[in-house]
């Protein structure tokens, strides 16, 4: 569970406005760009402070912000650069690519043609692959969408495998689980779901997203990339107003461009604005895209046979949020973070062009709105010394400082290793500094839950010992 404190939420150090970055000075250091203009009167809201902090802590180039609350577009907002060699500005029409939130949208196309009785959510997927083996037959649509299929996971596949490359593939393999067992998230599943999409709607999965959701809500600013790449030269699509996206290396920004290829369209890829997701969030909360009960079949994750909820809803993601439920995706890890609170019809959609950050912006946003209402109660620590440890270890990594593996037994060095990766950094630089390590329960078969208090964010770890306190197993809930 991942807890904004909203009483830090708000806070930033100094506030620079109007900053221009230009590309020579990644050269030597990175020096942080500021809001261009996101609010009429010119004067920063909370909102603007907190992508400005989390622009300076994590050297993000440029971020787009939506916030949409019953129908109505209530922030809509440009910050820093675009692309740096040519000092470009950030607006509201800047393509971001939305990696892997590109999922919710086919989500949306799914129950598009669900609802134009085109095919059925429990149709069995040899109704659409009559060739498929008869494993399949016990496989419904749905499950493809929620990840409970029990396909195997295919890891690996050549850059230039078609579609039916990797429905052949997938046809050969023995199921990995019994579906409906587990819920396992990976690529195969929207891969196979795009092959029956397009069965069902009569064209291509570009092309239907087009007719389906883009044109009529004057989507103009969203496609796809069309790029192919023989390892020599990469074609595709002129794409105005794109993003350049970057990563770090030694703490210095570098060109970061993955590839998307076209047959993995369903899972990930897609270009958006943020002035067009507005618009498509907008027509959600008004019910001019979807029926409200098709959007909430989105949104309702699956119970597996064991009787737990699984994580994943059509497309979309569900996961707590203090008292209340968060649906959403993000991409990138956080080029794309889109999240929703269905109850009060309000999403938070905020993209970048930075790749090796934590997802952290929407959630914080979120609670400016609408504070966690949930707070554990603190339980009595009767082993001080592992919270001293994940202290020493936090700290330390989040200060680049490799001494933090001392924290942890020998046999919990590959948990050490994840603590001090570039991703785990930029995600502990973003909450700030550690305040607080708080217990909350101890699990019959000895794992911890510990409440970690940031200064920006309160998170939920599990952690498990040695006799001697010093980490093995140490990681997010």
């Amino acid at each position: 569970m991942l807890i904004w404190d909203r009483a830090q939420s708000g806070t930033v150090g100094a506030y620079r406005p109007f900053l221009l970055v230009f590309f020579a000075a990644l050269l030597s250091a990175w020096t942080p760009p500021v809001l261009s203009a996101p609010n009429p009167s010119g004067v920063p809201d909370e909102i603007d402070r907190i992508v400005a902090r989390q622009m300076q802590l994590n050297q993000i180039p440029g971020v787009a912000v939506a916030v949409v609350e019953q129908g109505r577009v209530v922030k809509l907002a440009a910050y820093g650069t675009a692309n740096l060699e040519w000092n470009t500005p950030v607006g509201t029409d800047t393509r971001f690519q939305l990696a892997s939130a590109t999922k919710m949208v086919t989500g949306l196309l799914l129950m598009r043609l669900v609802e134009q009785d085109k095919l059925g959510l429990n149709d069995p997927l040899t109704r659409w692959i009559p060739e498929a083996p008869a494993s399949w037959s016990a496989i419904r649509v749905r499950q493809l969408a929620d990840h409970t299929s029990g396909l195997a996971e295919q890891r690996g596949a050549a850059r230039d495998a078609t579609l039916g490359d990797i429905l052949t593939t997938a046809m050969a393999a023995p199921l990995a689980y019994s579906p409906g067992t587990e819920a396992r998230y990976g690529f195969t599943d929207f891969a196979i779901l795009r092959v029956i999409l397009e069965k069902a709607g009569g064209d291509t999965l570009p092309r239907l997203l087009q007719k389906e959701l883009f044109e009529p809500l004057d989507m103009r600013e969203t496609a796809f990339a069309n790029a192919n790449d023989d390892g020599t030269v990469r074609i595709g699509d002129i794409l105005p107003r794109r993003v350049q996206i970057y990563g770090l290396r030694d703490d210095k920004l570098t060109t970061s461009d993955f590839f998307f290829a076209p047959q993995g369209y369903g899972a990930g890829g897609l270009y958006a604005s943020v002035g067009d997701l507005a618009k498509l969030f907008a027509a959600l909360d008004e019910g001019r895209l979807l029926k409200p009960e098709s959007l909430r079949e989105i949104e309702m994750p699956p119970t597996l046979s064991d009787g737990k909820r699984a994580p994943f809803g059509l497309g979309w993601i569900v996961r707590p949020f203090g008292g209340d439920s968060l649906a959403g995706h993000s991409g990138g890890p956080a080029l794309a973070d889109i999240w929703r609170i269905e109850d009060r019809k309000l999403t938070v959609v905020v993209l970048t062009n930075q790749q090796v950050q934590h997802p952290l912006l929407a959630e914080a946003i979120i609670g400016t709105f609408q504070p966690p209402s949930l707070r554990e109660p603190v339980a009595t620590d009767d082993r001080p010394e592992i919270a001293a440890n994940i202290r020493a270890a936090v700290t330390r990594a989040a200060a680049g400082d490799p001494g933090a593996a001392a924290a942890f037994a020998p046999s919990g060095q590959d948990a050490a290793g994840s603590l001090v990766s570039p991703f785990a950094r930029a995600m502990l630089r973003g909450m700030g500094p550690l305040r607080m390590v708080e217990l909350l329960v101890t699990k019959a078969d000895g794992e911890r839950r510990y409440r970690l208090v940031f200064e920006h964010k309160t998170v939920v770890w599990l952690a498990s010992a040695d006799a001697d306190g010093r980490l093995i197993r140490f990681r997010p809930e």
